[in-house]
């Protein structure tokens, strides 16, 4: 859980300052730290801040980062046998 620290320390400073905090879409703001702790768990995360036109920050957008299904190491397997030239 040591990897996502920081996320839960912005996350605290987010709900000090009023500000709405959601996760995948889902709000977090009411909800305790304990339950986020859990789901940030489930893998890596990106934090996304909102802004108005004012440039004040209003929303803080949590969401989870996937790798991409076909790794570079796949894609120059592919073209070494398909015999492709890259460019």
């Amino acid at each position: 859980m040591q990897k996502n620290k920081w996320i839960l320390d912005e996350v605290a400073f987010a709900k000090k300052q009023g500000i709405q905090v959601d996760v995948g879409g889902v709000n977090y703001t009411d909800k305790p730290m304990e339950s986020l702790s859990h789901v940030l768990e489930a893998g890596t995360y990106m934090l996304d801040y909102e802004g108005d036109m004012l440039g004040h920050i209003v929303a803080l957008h949590i969401d989870l980062v996937e790798p991409s299904k076909k790794t570079s190491q796949q894609s120059l397997m592919y073209e070494n046998m398909s015999g492709r030239k890259r460019n």
